[in-house]
């Protein structure tokens, strides 16, 4: 997978805007002005009738993205957030039992940082996070619970390590989950419809026309980039960052 970065999303709007100028520019070097202009009463009220339906369709699908794109941080907070708890439960335990879970929790978020988020960028789970993870899991298992203390916090350790395991899910189920192909057919089918219309219209002077096609293509562009960076929450230049993960090994390591 391409990693959109900030300066191929500067590339591909400005080449977009550039390029739908371009055609502006040939439309009324091709066509005459008077055949253009006999096009404003139905191609305008048209225009604006699609441009009605490309809004509405692209509100759903904007509000969408950008909920999953919240969800993707909501989960790995959350996912966080119980290793946190985890690591607090752990002072309370003995010392032998404390040192059988830090290095379980120490190797899992390690894997989450150095093995997980690189493969995230490319869409697929890191089996070497996923094996730290079930390894974690038996070690909180298999903690001592000879005293009533220690059994209640094991429990609330693997009731932990299940909020753990479900945001995890989450973030990887999100990780993948896109706008389907059929759909971003017809975004942008309805973007280069909409440009189409602007170069059957005839504006006076060609230099205004070519700014403002060009100018309208670029912003399509624009928010059809911001729609795929935010589609896909861990990879491109909007990707979120490991923050969370790399707060919380510090505090493994202070345990």
């Amino acid at each position: 997978m391409t990693d959109i970065g900030y300066p191929m999303v500067a590339v591909i709007v400005l080449g977009s805007g550039v390029l739908a100028g371009v055609f502006a520019w040939l439309a009324r070097r091709l066509v005459p002005i008077d055949v253009l202009k006999s096009h404003h009463e139905v191609g305008s009220a048209v225009f604006l009738q699609i441009g009605v339906v490309f809004a509405v369709m692209l509100a759903f699908v904007f509000s969408e993205v950008w909920s999953e794109y919240n969800s993707a941080q909501s989960a790995m907070d959350q996912e966080c957030g119980a290793l946190n708890g985890i690591v607090m439960l752990s002072a309370a335990l003995p010392e032998p039992a404390r040192q059988t879970i830090k290095p379980a929790l120490a190797a899992y978020v390690g894997q989450v940082l150095h093995a997980e988020f690189p493969s995230m960028l490319k869409r697929d789970v890191s089996p070497s996070a996923e094996d730290a993870f079930q390894a974690l899991w038996m070690a909180a298992a298999t903690l001592p619970a000879q005293t009533a203390i220690e059994t209640t916090i094991r429990g609330q350790i693997m009731s932990l390590l299940n909020t753990a395991h479900q945001s995890r899910d989450i973030r990887l189920f999100l990780m993948i989950r896109s706008v389907p192909p059929l759909l971003w057919l017809l975004l942008i089918s309805f973007v280069i419809v909409l440009i189409g219309f602007l170069l059957c219209f005839g504006v006076d002077y060609i230099v205004s026309q070519v700014l403002f096609t060009g100018i309208f293509g670029g912003c399509m562009a624009f928010i059809l980039m911001m729609v795929q960076l935010l589609d896909f929450p861990f990879e491109g230049a909007l990707r979120l960052p490991s923050t969370a993960f790399e707060q919380t090994i510090q505090k493994i390591a202070g345990m």
